[in-house]
């Protein structure tokens, strides 16, 4: 169940995702952007789903005719397009929260095979430590907002730190899950949660 925004104390973690980026879009301001690169992914996803009209409505209700990876763009602007695609998307991947994290799976492989992510990958030998010592640094590099860092747990396990961030936990799972099998890392877990109002922690590991 979506709640309204003027009855909400704090955050839904199943379904309740809509009205959580409902709630996002009140507390972003123009200056809080990101790179197209993000919306272009929530298109890809929608093609890849067969869902074409919507996905020529989301870039209707944009009022653009089109995203470029590497032009700003507001972040209420993603998340608009988001959340008129969430019920579709919690449709096919089985719940709004699978949703964001395929979202954020398909955002991930296309900032590592562009710009900083795709210098990042360039590196030999490849390392997962070494990824995801950088990423947060590279991750600066496409939005305005947010602080951001990994605290390592072991040789092969860690913890991204995300605080101001506009982006939902599940989000960053799929963004995590992504960028360690690319750098090679296997059998991936990744388990993230809410710590604040736009703060949030991610665990992962890899063997």
């Amino acid at each position: 169940m979506v709640v309204g925004l003027g009855a909400r104390t704090g955050w839904e973690k199943t379904d309740g995702w809509q009205g959580e980026l409902e709630r996002r879009i009140c507390l972003s301001s123009p200056d809080h952007t990101l790179k197209g690169l993000f919306l272009n992914g929530t298109m890809d996803v929608l093609h890849a789903l067969g869902e074409h009209e919507l996905a020529r409505r989301c870039l209707t209700d944009s009022g653009e005719t089109r995203f470029l990876d590497f032009f700003n763009y507001p972040v209420a602007m993603h998340y608009r397009m988001v959340a008129t695609a969430l019920p579709v998307l919690a449709e096919a991947y089985g719940g709004s929260e699978e949703a964001l994290r395929q979202l954020g799976r398909l955002v991930g492989h296309r900032f590592l095979r562009l710009g900083a992510g795709k210098v990042m990958l360039s590196l030999r030998p490849l390392s997962p430590r070494q990824l995801q010592s950088t990423l947060p640094v590279a991750w600066r590099t496409s939005v305005s907002f947010g602080e951001y860092a990994v605290r390592w747990m072991g040789p092969q396990c860690g913890r991204l730190i995300s605080r101001h961030d506009f982006m939902p936990y599940p989000f960053h799972e799929g963004v995590m899950q992504t960028s360690l099998e690319l750098w090679g890392g296997r059998s991936v877990r990744v388990s993230g949660r809410q710590t604040g109002g736009l703060d949030s922690e991610c665990d992962f590991w890899w063997q």
